[in-house]
């Protein structure tokens, strides 16, 4: 079983006790130099790119004092914490722990994230990872390589900021799998992914299902849980720990195997849900970003439309514009001297951002 939990919300918890997932996996493989622990892009935030463009920019909200739960708050109330905010076009509840605040310019939604409105009530503000980045799956890849050497050494059409390793619980021991998963920022995965000039095909990643480990219920965490605690072995209402009972009993279902069972119908039936539920945001994010489609030409127009060739540009046009030129070199030195990865969509922010500089 791969014990992963990419494509979380920083914050925002998907609610499958990930805090404690993570420190098992810490705790129990052995790696002295740590070299299958999570990597991330040193200093990385998550902000909506200038050119990102959507109908809506959701910015999530939560309360820096874990007794202290925003969604339930009064709505009336917690408007009065933003009223110094620009930008605002709409206020969601997610849960009892988190809202939403929904802009419709990028750019406000980043400035907001620093807006000093969250220092002066202890709150904290980010995007949801859903909205910004992609989680793919890459197979085959050589176990002796660390994430942080992979992330070194992976190239793609698409930022990367992060690399895990998917992990298999063995003889009470996490071993690492030749299955990793890679974080792209964008709302599209690349096809390919290339290792060493190796290329290998990116898959879409589907997240887990969310299991409560206290009440064995779906859809949310043991740590907002207010329910009793339910045993995951007979069902009955006490911690598996303290189980004497030699018969197992799912509580979900009533079937012979545990409540955290891959082979309960219920849990079978979640899983398949969320596939499809995790197709409609992936769909639904695609279309937010793409151009409306054009409308359809009627045969008098079409015979009213001028044929016209695209204008080429020549190469003595090229090789004669000094400004072009030095633009060019410009860029492969600043590349060339540049120790970050050099993705295509890195070269190419660099290439507009010199040719920008033309007319200064």
């Amino acid at each position: 079983m791969a014990s992963e939990s990419d494509g979380d919300d920083t914050g925002g918890g998907r609610g499958t006790s990930e805090a404690k997932k993570r420190k098992m996996r810490d705790s129990t493989v052995t790696d002295d130099e740590g070299k299958y622990h999570p990597f991330t892009k040193t200093g990385y935030k998550r902000t909506y790119p200038d050119n990102f463009i959507s109908d809506e920019y959701p910015v999530y909200v939560e309360s820096q004092k874990k007794e202290e739960r925003l969604g339930n708050r009064n709505p009336l109330q917690i408007s009065k914490l933003f009223k110094n905010v620009k930008g605002i076009h709409e206020r969601r509840r997610v849960n009892s722990s988190k809202i939403t605040l929904i802009f419709k310019q990028a750019a406000a939604a980043n400035d907001f994230l620093s807006h000093e409105c969250l220092k002066e009530h202890n709150m904290r503000a980010y995007i949801p990872a859903a909205s910004v980045e992609r989680v793919g799956v890459v197979r085959y890849i050589p176990k002796e390589a660390s994430n942080e050497e992979l992330y070194a050494k992976l190239t793609a059409d698409q930022e990367i900021i992060a690399v895990r390793r998917f992990l298999k619980k063995e003889s009470g021991k996490l071993v690492p799998l030749t299955t990793i998963s890679v974080t792209f920022v964008g709302t599209n995965l690349p096809q390919f992914i290339y290792l060493d000039n190796w290329r290998y095909r990116v898959y879409e990643y589907i997240p887990p299902v969310m299991q409560c480990y206290r009440c064995m219920k779906f859809n949310h965490s043991a740590k907002v849980c207010r329910n009793n605690q339910i045993c995951s072995k007979c069902s009955e209402g006490h911690s598996y720990k303290d189980c004497n009972s030699t018969e197992l009993k799912c509580s979900n279902c009533g079937g012979d195997h545990l409540a955290i069972s891959k082979a309960c119908p219920i849990k079978l039936a979640k899983t398949e849900q969320n596939k499809k539920s995790f197709a409609n945001i992936v769909k639904n994010s695609t279309k937010s970003n793409s151009f409306p489609p054009l409308p359809a030409i009627t045969k008098l127009q079409k015979n009213n439309i001028i044929e016209t060739k695209p204008k080429t540009l020549k190469i003595d046009e090229i090789v004669k514009n000094e400004k072009l030129i030095n633009c060019l070199i410009k860029t492969l030195v600043s590349l060339g001297n540049s120790n970050s990865i050099k993705t295509t969509t890195h070269i190419r922010e660099t290439l507009i951002k010199n040719l920008g500089n033309l007319n200064g």
